[in-house]
């Protein structure tokens, strides 16, 4: 069994103009990405897959492996299955998508959604998320929230408040923050384009296809300090913990 890492990292981004390229303390977002990711006990293998040679160059200079895919490829996990054709992987095989944008995300919590997929042998996805720490944030939809039964498995993930409180009495601990990894058993992967999904194009949420479709998503909560790089408020508190790391040492 191998355990594949790829990151899906696409140019032109909508709501930061090519946010992958945004230099923080000498380097970009994507490299701060793959450095991090690098640093995982599990993954073996290490790609970037995108459909730009800028990213190509950037990840090449620090020492990568770049696929490069479709500009066609209307999601990461899109991106993903045809960087499988060049790179290809067995069914058995783990596959995990982590997020372009998501620098600071801890490789041993990238590393415990792997283990956790390996214990659980019925299981086809892993994913991760933390409690918000303010419902302000815990509002805002550009921060998916994810609700789960009793065994941590995936009911529902949204861009609206879930659990949303009728009296108003909210606990930040109820509140989750869904984290953009994804462990996938590359069975799963085969069959993505063959499943069908209604919430997935309301949402914007290409997760919601495997729930839609029965397939069941483990996921691990943990006390994350991941930023998610979406908009100039997201870059502005991403430079803001770099600048303090780089001070603490």
């Amino acid at each position: 069994m191998n355990i594949i890492g790829i990151i899906p990292a696409r140019l032109k981004s909508t709501r930061l103009k090519e946010k992958m390229l945004i230099k923080v303390n000498g380097k970009t977002i994507i490299e701060h990405t793959f450095l991090n990711v690098k640093r995982s006990k599990f993954i073996k293998k290490l790609y970037v897959a995108t459909d730009d040679n800028k990213i190509k160059k950037v990840i090449e200079k620090a020492g990568g492996e770049v696929i490069l895919t479709s500009p066609r490829c209307k999601s990461g996990t899109e991106r993903i299955r045809e960087a499988l054709k060049v790179q290809p992987a067995n069914i058995n095989d783990i596959v995990i998508n982590i997020q372009g944008d998501e620098p600071l995300l801890e490789t041993r919590f990238i590393d415990k959604a792997i283990k956790t997929l390996i214990n659980e042998k019925d299981c086809n996805v892993v994913t991760l998320a933390t409690p918000f720490k303010d419902l302000k944030e815990a509002q805002n939809p550009n921060f998916v929230k994810v609700v789960t039964d009793s065994n941590n498995n995936a009911l529902y993930f949204s861009r609206a408040l879930i659990p949303f409180s009728r009296d108003g009495k909210y606990q930040m601990k109820d509140i989750l923050k869904h984290i953009g990894i994804y462990v996938f058993r590359k069975g799963i992967l085969d069959k993505w384009l063959n499943l069908k999904s209604k919430y997935e194009e309301i949402e914007k949420l290409e997760q919601l296809r495997l729930i839609e479709n029965s397939s069941r998503i483990k996921v691990v909560i943990v006390n994350s300090k991941s930023i998610s790089i979406d908009t100039k408020e997201d870059l502005k508190r991403f430079r803001k913990f770099i600048k303090k790391r780089k001070r603490d040492g």
